[in-house]
């Protein structure tokens, strides 16, 4: 059902673009318009977006890269269950998504350097510096519903993942490796098709 659909899309675009370039595959620009992570040994939900995802699609093979784009999120959450604390959180993505799209679902693969900056626990700076990140990139994958419509867009979910330990921290590396890192975690976000 899906592939009269992508066809149908494919043939649109490349009657826009022109004879010159009929050959060319779509691109589809999806807005990210809300989405969350939740970190396990912190029990604790991080909002993630509004942001983006360019998607640049083989029609004949469902094969696509991507480029994702969400802005820092404003993390709360308790250390040891009792001191209030906050902080500022980037996924930033390393190289592109990877994935495809075949028979209406999608699987995707995302790896991100995941950025802290701006903690403070009872209110009171953590001083972790300007590059206080995860050691190695979280490998994070996602995948669709059934009947995932890349003309309207919809909902990705991540199988659990796992943050890695952090560095560069300066003093607070240890406290937040403690705290943070592990398996568990859930991702999900969700997809509107930006015309």
């Amino acid at each position: 059902m899906l592939r009269p659909v992508l066809i149908g899309a494919i043939a649109l675009t490349a009657t826009l673009l022109g004879a010159g370039t009929a050959a060319a595959d779509p691109v589809f620009t999806y807005d990210i318009t809300k989405g969350s992570s939740t970190i396990k040994k912190l029990n604790a939900t991080l909002p993630l977006g509004p942001g983006s995802l360019v998607v640049d699609l083989e029609g004949a093979t469902g094969r696509f890269t991507a480029d994702m784009q969400l802005p820092p999120s404003q993390g709360s959450f308790k250390i040891f269950g009792v001191f209030p604390t906050t902080a500022t959180v980037t996924m930033q993505q390393v190289g592109k998504v990877t994935g495809t799209l075949t028979d209406g679902a999608v699987t995707a693969h995302s790896d991100v350097v995941i950025r802290l900056t701006d903690v403070k626990a009872i209110g009171f700076p953590l001083f972790v510096g300007d590059n206080c990140r995860t050691a190695k990139p979280a490998s994070i994958d996602l995948v669709s519903e059934p009947g995932f419509n890349p003309l309207e867009g919809g909902e990705l979910t991540a199988a659990p993942y796992t943050i890695p330990e952090f560095t560069d921290c300066g003093l607070s590396t240890g406290i937040l490796n403690g705290l943070i890192p592990g398996p568990g975690n859930t991702l999900g976000l969700t997809l509107a098709i930006k015309w």
